[in-house]
């Protein structure tokens, strides 16, 4: 009786779920692999829940609670997502566990899925009106930090243009002002901190504020885009009229696509100046970043290379019917990294400054087959890297 009680529970879910399984291996200084599964559920026809839950090995990452003759095989298991979405009227709603991105090109300046295997408690509010649509997000990122980032988005056909800002803020779980207040939040931020006199004034009302924004002209066979972030900037220089002059702290993206038959051509280039993202004391930990331990890549809440760095990236793709094939190059340099140091442990400079330190430099060069045959799908990716040689990487896909 139970098991049929059981089986006519999960039997809505079985008929209305889009579910879709994943296996992923690959190798570089090391054997790794990952199963994910991803399923939708529709609950009617304006919402459902998304989940997407997976296991693995070699990253890392070891579940101590795991058996021993288990983690010959499995390591960890991870839950990146889990959330209802769905839509009332013009307003479109998420809510749960989110692994987000935003942002015109390969690569994202204010928000980006870096962390991969976890999701942050959230949620988000967007209302579409015509042309025009507009997005606020919170995520909570750990006990003493949370997030918001906001979008105005007009469409304009051929052209995009959108308007971006973002916040870190500690010892809040939620900040109505950032997510309602439809003004900057680097204004609302100065709401607590500089009106003398005011009896909400509140200077540890400390927040790390970033502003910014995107445009995309789309040109039929292609597009072309463009996206600045500005976490401090000297108006002083801007200006021209001297005195105290702080570093400017900028990240830039530029990047393109050309499609000519079978034929897809892009390239992007980005970067972030010194001092970029982090935190400018050393009590006050709003740098900016997912995680304060692991690779860079790994644990920044936008852009992925972080402060004092360049990316340049160049591919060509080749559509052959049933699969695709393709090649890209990856230039990257980068000095000192420090979201957690200000400064990189000395005194401020004067003046903005990029690509100082200890240079690292890499070159990558990507062969990429993909293939798809209805439901099932799968890709083999062999690449050289000038630091760790050869890598590979095999993934195969079902949806049913």
């Amino acid at each position: 009786m139970r098991r049929l009680v059981s089986i006519l529970i999960a039997l809505p879910v079985l008929i209305f779920a889009s579910t879709n399984v994943s296996l992923d291996l690959s190798y570089e200084n090391g054997f790794k692999w990952t199963g994910e599964l991803s399923e939708s559920v529709w609950l009617d026809e304006d919402w459902q829940f998304n989940c997407r839950a997976g296991v693995g090995k070699g990253f890392g990452i070891v579940h101590t609670g795991i058996i021993d003759e288990l983690k010959k095989l499995v390591e960890f298991y991870y839950i990146p997502e889990a959330n209802l979405s769905g839509k009332v009227g013009p307003f479109k709603l998420k809510a749960g566990i989110l692994n987000e991105e935003r942002g015109p090109g390969i690569d994202k300046l204010f928000l980006d899925n870096n962390s991969r295997f976890y999701g942050f408690p959230g949620f988000s509010l967007n209302y579409s009106r015509n042309n025009w649509h507009v997005e606020s997000l919170w995520l909570r990122i750990n006990d003493e930090k949370s997030f918001n980032y906001r979008t105005v988005v007009f469409d304009l056909g051929l052209l995009k243009i959108a308007y971006e800002d973002a916040v870190v803020y500690l010892n809040e779980v939620f900040n109505p002002y950032y997510f309602f207040v439809p003004i900057p939040t680097i204004a609302v931020q100065e709401i607590w901190q500089y009106q003398e006199g005011a009896p909400w004034r509140d200077p540890s009302e400390n927040a790390n504020a970033l502003m910014g924004g995107w445009v995309e002209w789309n040109f039929g066979a292609g597009r072309v885009y463009f996206e600045a972030l500005i976490d401090d900037m000297s108006l002083n220089r801007l200006l021209g009229t001297g005195g105290y002059l702080n570093p400017d702290k900028i990240a830039l993206l530029l990047g393109g696509e050309y499609r000519t038959g079978p034929w897809r051509f892009y390239g992007e280039a980005s970067g972030a100046s010194a001092y970029t993202f982090e935190r400018t004391s050393s009590n006050v930990p709003y740098e900016y970043t997912y995680f304060s331990e692991g690779a860079i890549e790994d644990r920044m809440i936008g852009y992925k290379y972080g402060e004092n760095s360049f990316s340049l990236k160049l591919g060509l793709e080749r559509s052959l019917g049933w699969c695709s094939l393709g090649v890209m190059y990856h230039y990257l340099v980068y000095g000192d990294r420090t979201p957690e140091e200000p400064w990189h442990g000395e005194q401020m400079p004067p003046d903005t400054k990029w690509l100082i330190g200890d240079l690292t430099e890499e070159h990558t060069v990507k062969v990429s087959l993909n293939t798809f045959f209805g439901e099932y799908g799968g890709n083999v990716d062999v690449w050289w890297n000038s630091l760790d040689g050869i890598g590979l990487e095999v993934k195969f896909e079902v949806g049913f």
